[in-house]
């Protein structure tokens, strides 16, 4: 089974608060779902670097791909909803 690397770059902290937020967000909400429905969340791990400039890097591994693209999908979300705002 091949791992699915997520790389996101964050820029400022602003984006590293609103990050985290929606990783404890999304791993509670599908959670919560799952063990309702008897099943699994999604296996993930997070790996932190920082680069030679001061950004901060998170990689997050999957080991479904379909978890990887609801991440996805709902970290675009929060990030359109937190620039509207």
């Amino acid at each position: 089974m091949n791992d699915i690397v997520l790389d996101l770059d964050l820029g400022t902290p602003e984006e590293q608060a609103l990050w985290e937020m929606a990783v404890d967000f999304f791993v509670n909400m599908l959670s919560s779902n799952d063990n309702s429905a008897g099943g699994d969340a999604p296996d993930m791990m997070v790996h932190t670097a920082f680069k030679p400039n001061g950004r901060i890097s998170k990689k997050l591994i999957f080991q479904d791909r379909t978890w990887a693209d609801a991440f996805m999908n709902f970290w675009e979300e929060q990030k359109m909803q937190a620039a509207a705002a």
